[in-house]
């Protein structure tokens, strides 16, 4: 009898064992590991190579965001406070993808003989258009034109700077033409002596409105009167008050009218402002000392010292 028991025993164990597992048993989600998170977010690039990561809603704002981190890894590489822009992203391989729940991640690699390519053809550029307006600010006489080729210069000159670290930062073996820098430098040493002795020169006449005239113009500007050597000549061209007599009595007008010209008298500019008026008075004196009173604030001022501000 012992022996019939324990041989149902054994039975009832076996079947047991044999049965089927449940369905939430047998379909169980696998979970992702750190460790897969960990090696995909470690990924490195080829050597030679530049590596960004960026993180999404979709395909194309991940892949922005990983050549935006290559940017900043070149930007990272200058010296001066320059924005860098990565001009080939074209050049850009995308790595790796991982799809997450509510994101995508990628990895893109670029290579620094890629991403060097176009800064050198920029270089080049910059190069030939900063040796341009360095010739140019040296040749001209004209002040505007002087200074306008300066500044173009002074901002090729950074661009070149810029450029010449970028492709530092992505291991090009280059440094900044000795001869673009020494013409530069002359340059500035130029436009220095140049602006130091540029003076507005007021071609003096003995008239009350030539007198008020640069008495206002004096409030902006440091004025000299004398020989002009190196600046801009103003030359006052209408200087007369004109009066007329009505059935009640005068009132007077002046039409202003002011050249600008070289201290060689090359014409660079003519102003003209609206005729000052005044209403009726009881005598042509009282008319005249109305006229000069209203001269200095007139509306035409905002004009001519629009225009005389980009001789400064």
């Amino acid at each position: 009898m012992p022996i019939i028991y324990a041989f149902f025993l054994l039975c009832i164990i076996g079947c047991a064992q044999s049965q089927p597992k449940s369905q939430s048993q047998a379909v169980q989600k696998p979970v992702q590991s750190e460790d897969n998170v960990f090696s995909f977010e470690s990924m490195d690039c080829p050597k030679d190579y530049i590596r960004g990561m960026g993180m999404g809603e979709n395909r194309q704002a991940a892949l922005m965001q990983a050549v935006a981190e290559i940017s900043s890894q070149v930007q990272h590489s200058m010296t001066v406070k320059q924005a860098a822009e990565l001009l080939n992203t074209q050049g850009t391989n995308l790595q790796a993808t991982k799809q997450m729940e509510e994101s995508i991640m990628v990895v893109v690699c670029m290579s620094r003989e890629d991403a060097a390519k176009p800064y050198l053809n920029q270089l080049s550029r910059i190069n030939d258009s900063l040796n341009l307006a360095i010739q140019t600010e040296i040749a001209q006489k004209h002040p505007r034109a002087k200074r306008e080729a300066a500044r173009t210069a002074e901002d090729l000159r950074m661009r070149q700077i810029t450029t010449v670290q970028i492709l530092q930062g992505l291991g090009k073996d280059i440094e900044l033409p000795s001869a673009s820098t020494e013409a530069y430098e002359k340059m500035l040493r130029d436009y220095e002596e140049f602006s130091s002795n540029f003076k507005f020169i007021w071609e003096a006449t003995s008239e009350e409105i030539s007198q008020i005239l640069v008495s206002k113009i004096s409030s902006k500007y440091k004025i000299e009167t004398g020989t002009c050597v190196q600046g801009l000549k103003l030359v006052p061209i209408t200087t007369d008050i004109s009066c007329e007599y009505g059935k009640l009595g005068p009132h007077c007008s002046y039409s202003p009218v002011l050249e600008g010209r070289s201290c060689e008298n090359e014409l660079y500019f003519v102003l003209k402002g609206s005729t000052v008026r005044t209403t009726i008075e009881r005598s042509e004196s009282e008319a005249r000392r109305k006229l000069l009173i209203q001269i200095p604030n007139a509306s035409f001022w905002d004009n001519w010292f629009e225009e005389l501000d980009k001789y400064k």
